[in-house]
């Protein structure tokens, strides 16, 4: 620091002194966590699972996610009118309209 700043904090800074939010003697205390989501937040982008009789969000019924090979997967016939949607590790029979009629064997 230049002399004539000897003793002067910049403006809008706080003294190195004084603690501001949390000090990292209480951050250490929770091992695993990251300070971007609060605890028991999940990441959006981890597929969540579903049950039977809920609608299976419209992003997850993209011909993408179809499985029309079931048996590759060890999965029954669909009913007529629904087939099988792979989210994740989760198989997921669902209608036309996106209601999950059964969960498969990963579920």
């Amino acid at each position: 620091m230049p002399p004539a700043q000897q003793g002067k904090q910049p403006r809008g800074t706080a003294p190195a002194s004084k603690s501001q939010g949390m000090s990292s003697d209480s951050m250490s205390s929770s091992p695993g966590r990251t300070g971007s989501q609060p605890m028991g937040a999940q990441s959006p982008y981890a597929p969540q699972k579903w049950n039977k009789g809920d609608r299976l969000p419209t992003e997850f019924r993209d011909r993408q996610y179809v499985i029309d090979k079931y048996k590759d997967y060890n999965l029954p016939a669909p009913r007529k009118g629904h087939h099988w949607v792979g989210v994740g590790a989760d198989y997921y029979q669902v209608s036309s309209n996106g209601t999950i009629y059964s969960v498969g064997p990963g579920g």
